[in-house]
């Protein structure tokens, strides 16, 4: 695949992305190189790419040709790619106002520098998905649930998105697990909010931050998805990707997954890893969660 476009543009966009994680993850991240690889990644083409390819995988569905929202869209990337390199009608939803320097700004410039129409990257929420019901073939999401207002009504506006016989995706950190992508640090399955910002402060960070964040686990997703049952099929919730991805450490460094990947290396060498899959399966340890579904037809 080509580049998206020239390193210079690439270079400014990864100078705005720092600014913008200066400003919401300063206190959070454990150093600058913390916030500078954040950076780097979230300019980096490949992991949309990956993410766009394992989409495709797990839902069983073939991208090329199908109508596409992703709920977030973040920097823009995921639906620049999916437009011009995979033939997806790929449309996105950002809050924020394009006038300013916030993602959805950023989100549109992505665009117009890949020469695409900036608005098909729209203002919006997930609790209120401004499109018609039964619009999209597919629908994804990632890292976006646990920094909603009602993840409840997100799951639902996405169910009444897809078309009958479509697919979604919802990737998002799963709080019953050992894991803690934002602040990069092992944490307590369950931990309950106040527990975890008394938590977060012995390491120096900001623990306000936590008071922003959804806790999700495998059980509320569920509870989420349950009055839907009627109407979806669950495909997956990413358990094997995430057993694979312990077992053999082949998984992308993205933001803070260096530290993580320096755990697992050490419990490999210690032999624990084949009580850490079994446990981890029977308690819900995998994170992050890869909840795949398909609308019924």
């Amino acid at each position: 695949m080509p580049p998206l476009y020239g390193p210079d543009v690439r270079e400014k966009l990864r100078e705005r992305l720092l600014t913008l994680y200066r400003q919401a993850f300063g206190g959070v991240a454990a150093h600058e190189q913390h916030l500078q690889q954040m950076a780097i990644d979230g300019a980096d083409e490949s992991r949309s790419v990956e993410q766009l390819e394992r989409l495709q995988q797990m839902t069983g569905q073939t991208l090329a040709g199908a109508k596409m929202l992703e709920v977030g869209a973040g920097t823009g990337l995921t639906v620049a790619i999916a437009r011009r390199f995979m033939d997806v009608e790929a449309y996105g939803i950002e809050p924020g106002e394009a006038e300013y320097d916030g993602t959805l700004a950023v989100a549109k410039d992505v665009l117009r520098n890949a020469g695409l129409d900036p608005e098909f990257i729209r203002h919006g929420f997930g609790e209120a998905i401004p499109f018609p019901d039964e619009t999209f073939d597919i629908v994804f999401s990632t890292n976006v649930l646990e920094h909603v207002a009602d993840p409840a009504q997100v799951v639902s506006e996405i169910v009444r998105v897809l078309k009958p016989g479509g697919s979604a995706q919802i990737i998002v950190p799963n709080y019953g697990s050992w894991w803690e992508g934002h602040y990069g640090l092992p944490w307590f399955p369950h931990m309950p909010a106040w527990l975890g910002k008394i938590y977060v402060r012995l390491f120096g960070r900001d623990a306000q931050f936590i008071d922003t964040l959804q806790l999700v686990s495998r059980g509320k997703l569920e509870r989420w998805l349950r009055p839907h049952s009627d109407r979806v099929e669950v495909l997956d919730w990413g358990v094997a990707l995430w057993e694979q991805r312990v077992r053999s450490l082949n998984f992308s460094e993205y933001s803070a997954l260096a530290r993580l990947k320096g755990i697992l290396r050490a419990m490999h060498t210690l032999g624990v890893i084949p009580l850490l899959v079994w446990l981890g399966k029977a308690l819900h340890w995998e994170t992050p969660l890869v909840l795949t579904f398909r609308k019924r037809a």
